[in-house]
C-alpha cells in the first residue's frame, strides 16, 4: 500500500511538472520538457531537469511551446512581454495576458528572453584575464611572463573598452623584454543603424628594448559590425590618429596617420572553441614605410565553466623602428585565463 501511494505521488508530481513546463519537439521526433531560457543567433538554450542547460540549433526544432510567459524582442525592434508562445517552422502564435492570440511569422522573432541591456536597460559587463609564463632552468635560466586583461561595458547606445598587456622576459637574471600597453576606447552606436558606430581611442605603449620610452596614440574613428553571430563575428574600423613617440636615445618624433582595426572570431569548429584574428595598424602620413601593424591569430578552448586555454601567434611590425632595433617581433604563447 505504501509503495502504491509513493507511485501515485510520483505520477502526480511528474504530471504537474509536465503541465507547467515548456516543450520542444525535435525534428527527429524526440520531445524535451523543461524551460526555455533564451533564444538568439539560431540557438535555443533549454533547461532540463536531467541535463541542465542545453544549447540546441533552431534548425533541429520542429516546434516549441512555452507554458511560462516569456519576453520577446521582435525583428522590428518592438518588445512583447509576459507572453506565451507556440512556434513551429513557419508560424508563431502569441498569447497575451488577457488570452488574446496574435499570429506572426516565426521569422519575426529576433530574441526570446533577451538580456536586459538588449532591451535598453543598463550595461552588460564582460571581459577576460589571462596569464602566460615559462620557467626554464638548466644550461640557461629563462623566465617569461605575459599578462592580458580586457574589460568591456556595453549598452544599446554605447560601449567602453579597456585593454592592457604586459610582456616581461628574463635570461640568466637579465631582462630581455619589457613591453607594456594600455588602450582605452569609447564607441557610440547610431540609432538609425546600430551596426554602425563612431568613437575615440587613447593608447599608451612602452618598450624598453625598442628604445621606446612612451608612444601615445589618440584620435577618432568610424566602425561597422559586419556580422554578429557565433559562427562569424566580424567588425572593422578606420580612423585618423595623432602619434607622439618619445625615445630614450633616438630623437623624439610625432606625426599624423591613419589607423585601422579588424576583429574576427568564430566558433565554427565547436561551441567550446573560438578561432580569432585581431589586427591593428597605423599608416604614417609623413613616411609610408613607417607603418605599424600588430596581428594576433589564435584559438581558445573553454574547459571548465568560463576558464579557457588559448594558443596564439602575435606578430608585431614597426616600419619606423630606430637603428639597431629589429622591425619585427613574433611571439608564440599559450595563455590560461578566465572570461566572464
Amino acid at each position: 500500500m505504501q509503495r502504491l501511494q509513493i507511485m501515485l505521488v510520483l505520477v502526480f508530481w511528474l504530471g504537474s511538472q509536465a503541465s507547467w513546463a515548456d516543450e520542444l519537439v525535435m525534428k527527429n521526433g524526440s520531445r524535451l520538457i523543461g524551460t526555455v531560457v533564451s533564444a538568439e543567433n539560431g540557438k535555443v538554450v533549454f533547461n532540463t531537469p536531467f541535463a541542465g542547460d542545453l544549447s540546441i540549433n533552431r534548425e533541429n526544432i520542429e516546434s516549441m511551446v512555452t507554458n511560462e510567459t516569456v519576453t520577446l524582442l521582435m525583428t522590428d525592434g518592438s518588445v512583447r512581454k509576459d507572453r506565451r508562445v507556440t512556434v513551429s517552422d513557419e508560424t508563431m502564435e502569441m498569447v497575451g495576458p488577457e488570452g488574446d492570440t496574435i499570429a506572426f511569422a516565426a521569422g519575426d522573432i529576433d530574441l526570446i528572453n533577451p538580456e536586459p541591456w538588449k532591451l535598453g536597460e543598463g550595461y552588460k559587463w564582460f571581459g577576460k584575464v589571462s596569464l602566460a609564463g615559462e620557467i626554464e632552468r638548466g644550461n640557461s635560466d629563462s623566465d617569461e611572463f605575459d599578462f592580458l586583461a580586457e574589460s568591456i561595458s556595453r549598452s544599446l547606445t554605447d560601449r567602453y573598452t579597456l585593454r592592457s598587456e604586459v610582456e616581461i622576459d628574463k635570461t640568466d637574471g637579465d631582462k630581455t623584454k619589457d613591453n607594456k600597453k594600455i588602450r582605452g576606447k569609447y564607441d557610440r552606436f547610431r540609432q538609425a543603424n546600430p551596426d554602425d558606430y563612431y568613437g575615440w581611442q587613447l593608447f599608451f605603449e612602452k618598450d624598453e628594448f625598442a628604445d621606446l620610452d612612451l608612444r601615445t596614440i589618440t584620435g577618432p574613428y568610424v566602425g561597422r559590425q559586419f556580422f554578429d553571430t557565433r559562427i562569424l563575428d566580424l567588425a572593422g574600423e578606420v580612423g585618423v590618429v595623432y602619434v607622439d613617440e618619445q625615445f630614450d636615445v633616438a630623437e623624439d618624433d610625432d606625426f599624423w596617420g591613419g589607423n585601422w582595426e579588424v576583429r574576427l572570431t568564430s566558433d565554427y569548429l565547436s561551441e567550446f572553441s573560438e578561432f580569432y584574428i585581431h589586427q591593428v595598424g597605423i599608416l604614417n602620413f609623413d613616411d609610408i614605410d613607417g607603418v605599424l601593424v600588430d596581428t594576433t591569430i589564435g584559438i581558445s578552448f573553454t574547459f571548465f565553466e568560463d576558464f579557457e586555454v588559448a594558443t596564439e601567434v602575435v606578430h608585431e611590425y614597426d616600419g619606423g623602428a630606430v637603428d639597431d632595433v629589429d622591425d619585427t617581433d613574433t611571439t608564440t604563447r599559450v595563455r590560461l585565463g578566465y572570461k566572464w
